[in-house]
């Protein structure tokens, strides 16, 4: 089942995939254990949704380049330098004096779960507007990604994603989406801009919670025939330890989990969405296409931080799908349950 009006009739085999999006600093405890409210050394890391996808796109082998705005503070010239030194064209972003990077510190709870604290009330990546936006980097692009989350944290973010959007699909590129949901910026309202996105896009990976809350259905087959519904042409639903489908063109390809020792989950989902764009461009077979995304994201979830530290290079990903980790099933979508 595809969407007529948004699935790329050929999509271009060349071009950087953009995304765009926030930066941000992760500040994590070395200590296992460690609490924000006491002292102790932290771990301090390049982060922000977009910034990880860009990295992991650079990382699988592709062309990526980065959308957004930093500051000329002393950390924001390290995350600058470290997503740079990581293969992705910065020649884009936007260099201001108007404030700091943001911060985001990070707590690893006894009962697994992690604890973010945001330092980022208007930061200097919160307040990227749109006639700060290059859209004419996206002429040749093969696909533009962002993530939700920007469609609520500041008015400038919103309407610089939007355009953004528009000037892809203007321009020809795939839109991908991740809808990100973040329990602190969740309303009525804020779905509803989400939704209106989703319906814009071309390949969407949200969680099967998140496809769930934004559908209103509950079993896998549901939730994709739903999501596939509103406009994307290829959706991802990623279900942690337990794999992920990858549903394109009336297919749905079933990854089971892989069983790796998780240290970190931070950056797995956007780690797997790069690998979906990387994918797509690569024209990989839908069983293929489903074990590089399912084994760059696993892969993630098995060294503390993100950007410099758990993104697994394609060499790496490559290796682990020759070791057939984990089982891949094709069937039709209309009989999915």
């Amino acid at each position: 089942m595809t969407n007529a009006c948004n699935a790329q009739t050929q999509p271009r085999k060349s071009g950087t995939i953009f995304s765009l999006g926030e930066l941000l600093v992760d500040l994590i405890p070395v200590e296992d254990g460690g609490r924000i409210e006491k002292t102790g050394a932290v771990l301090k890391v390049a982060s922000g949704s977009a910034g990880i996808f860009a990295c992991a796109v650079a990382a699988l082998g592709a062309s990526s380049g980065f959308l957004g705005k930093v500051g000329k503070d002393a950390l924001s010239r390290m995350v600058y330098s470290t997503v740079r030194e990581a293969g992705v064209d910065m020649d884009h972003v936007v260099v201001s004096n108007e404030g700091q990077i943001g911060l985001a510190f990070i707590e690893y709870l006894p009962d697994g779960k992690r604890n973010y604290e945001y330092y980022r009330s208007r930061s200097v990546g919160s307040l990227y507007r749109a006639s700060e936006l290059d859209a004419d980097a996206l002429g040749g692009a093969f696909a533009l990604h962002f993530p939700g989350m920007l469609l609520d944290l500041t008015p400038e973010l919103r309407e610089t994603s939007l355009l953004a959007a528009r000037a892809a699909k203007e321009k020809g590129a795939l839109l991908s989406f991740d809808p990100n949901i973040r329990a602190e910026l969740n309303s009525r309202e804020s779905l509803e801009r989400m939704i209106s996105v989703i319906r814009m896009a071309d390949v969407i990976a949200p969680t099967l919670a998140e496809g769930q809350m934004i559908t209103g259905k509950t079993s896998t087959g549901d939730v994709l025939r739903a999501l596939h519904e509103m406009g994307p042409s290829v959706v991802a639903l990623t279900q942690d330890k337990d794999g992920a489908a990858v549903s394109r063109a009336g297919e749905v390809a079933l990854c089971g989990g892989i069983d790796v020792p998780v240290i970190d989950p931070t950056g797995a989902g956007d780690t797997f969405a790069a690998a979906l764009v990387v994918a797509l461009q690569r024209e990989m077979p839908l069983a293929d296409m489903a074990l590089f995304c399912n084994c760059a994201g696993t892969l993630v979830v098995t060294k503390r931080g993100a950007i410099g530290q758990a993104i697994p290079t394609l060499d790496a990903v490559n290796a682990l799908m020759a070791q057939k980790p984990c089982r891949v099933k094709i069937v039709p979508l209309r009989d999915l349950d």
